[in-house]
């Protein structure tokens, strides 16, 4: 099959992902360590431009998550037309909201800086490096759209080669403009917005170039703004209810956050502590789960049904050892190790240690929801996830985070133990959802809809 991903093992397509989102997250904890050499002053006013670049970042997300799956399931059909087409949309829809949102940032800038409340003594400096930050949205949107397309076609070695050397270059720079060396201007926190925005146009470029070389595709600018109805639904199809699940998530733990508040400093404190950490072992769940959704989406895409099903329930096998592996020894040596790089508090290690055991079962629980949902999007099974999201968070993580934490008084591990009773009823909801095949029906719909015609106008030229 020409161009395909299928053809590549489960390893290969996702241990580049997972190096990848390795740097990203690394690059951040390292601009947050380097900001604080200048000052804690300088740590707060990055928070207004990190949080926008976080929230711009799930925005683009969605729209190429749709791009990704439907690119992968048009090459899995070997419908080329399709492909080129996608990929025309896809670029069209990021420039379009690349500069919307960085618009939106620039001019009002000082409006959500109010929003957020940011106090006077850094309101100014806050308010500028969000204006500088906002400029390289539409690079940040076409990066991430190039590299959807690029792990479509199985290429996932390419967007880690640029994103590893563009993080290495935003570290080199953030040196060198944050302190003044090399006799350059020591620019302080504006240095950090200055590397951020070179570096994204810069690998944007790459990546844009790696995109054609690896599609074979001749973009054509007059193509690009042609939104076509049929592409757009199928994008948005995809796209939508992942971000809406995504929004869910990052509602329910704004609000358990603010409960965790109400138990002091400390609370707060291990709370975000742990949260990096957790990020940590998500980054190997996340990676398994994309690879696992680019293999499903060309199953799919050739209406595969059962080596869909065979690829996932080996990826389920594989996912659950290493993260039972990975979680089982948090509270050896990976807990302990991570909380010293942020805090030397032992009161702090003593509160999150009941919870190390609560992740072996909780990272369990997630890798199973990662896996499936990520497979179910791409067989075309979107609303049960969001459905299942709504009704388990607010149903399950909330209230039983609520009641153990304030009403038995278990304060912060009463608050993830909801958490791990959520991620728990949803992987086994999502795998009973997998094995019942419920999902069938949908992966048949999308294919019928979106590749029969294609096959029946081969069909009749052949004729």
């Amino acid at each position: 099959m020409q161009h395909s991903a299928s053809g590549l093992g489960l390893f290969k397509l996702s241990w580049p992902i997972f190096i990848d989102l390795s740097m990203h997250f690394t690059t951040v904890i390292i601009n947050t360590v380097m900001a604080s050499m200048l000052s804690l002053q300088a740590v707060a006013e990055l928070n207004v431009g990190s949080q926008a670049f976080q929230l711009a970042f799930t925005l683009f997300n969605f729209v190429n998550i749709g791009v990704c799956v439907c690119c992968a399931q048009a090459l899995g059909n070997g419908n080329m037309q399709m492909v080129r087409r996608i990929i025309h949309v896809g670029f069209g829809l990021n420039i379009i909201w690349g500069i919307a949102i960085g618009l939106i940032c620039f001019f009002g800038a000082s409006t959500i800086c109010h929003l957020m409340n940011i106090p006077d003594d850094i309101f100014e400096v806050s308010k500028h490096y969000l204006m500088i930050i906002s400029v390289m949205f539409i690079a940040e949107a076409l990066n991430l759209c190039s590299s959807a397309i690029l792990r479509a076609y199985g290429c996932t070695r390419d967007p880690m080669y640029i994103n590893t050397a563009a993080s290495v270059l935003v570290i080199i720079l953030n040196y060198l403009l944050m302190f003044g060396h090399l006799g350059l201007p020591k620019l302080g926190i504006y240095g950090v917005a200055i590397s951020v925005v070179f570096s994204r146009y810069l690998s944007v470029g790459f990546l844009v170039y790696l995109v054609l070389k690896r599609t074979k595709v001749r973009i054509i600018p007059k193509f690009v703004f042609v939104m076509n109805k049929k592409i757009l639904r199928q994008i948005f199809a995809i796209g939508l209810p992942g971000a809406g699940e995504n929004l869910t998530w990052n509602l329910q733990f704004l609000f358990m956050t603010s409960v965790v508040g109400t138990f002091g400093t400390i609370a707060l404190a291990t709370q975000g502590i742990y949260f990096q950490m957790c990020g940590l072992i998500m980054l190997f769940s996340i990676s398994v789960g994309m690879g696992t959704e680019i293999l499903v989406s060309h199953y799919a895409g050739a209406n595969k049904i059962g080596l869909a099903n065979k690829q996932l329930l080996h990826s389920v096998k594989i996912g659950i050892i290493t993260t039972s592996v990975l979680s089982i020894n948090i509270p050896l040596w990976i807990g302990p190790l991570v909380f010293s790089l942020f805090t030397s508090d032992p009161l702090v290690l003593s509160m999150a240690k009941p919870i190390f055991m609560v992740s072996v079962v909780m990272e369990v629980g997630r890798i199973l929801n990662i896996i499936i949902i990520n497979s179910l999007r791409a067989v075309g099974d979107t609303k049960f996830p969001i459905v299942m999201a709504v009704i388990s968070m607010w149903g399950i993580s909330v209230p039983v985070g609520c009641f153990l934490g304030i009403h038995m008084g278990m304060g912060l591990l009463g608050v993830w133990i909801g958490f791990c009773c959520d991620e728990c009823a949803r992987g086994i909801i999502m795998l009973v959802r997998w094995l019942s095949k419920g999902w069938v029906p949908a992966a048949k719909r999308n294919y019928r809809i979106n590749y029969m015609k294609k096959k029946s106008k081969t069909n009749l030229i052949k004729a």
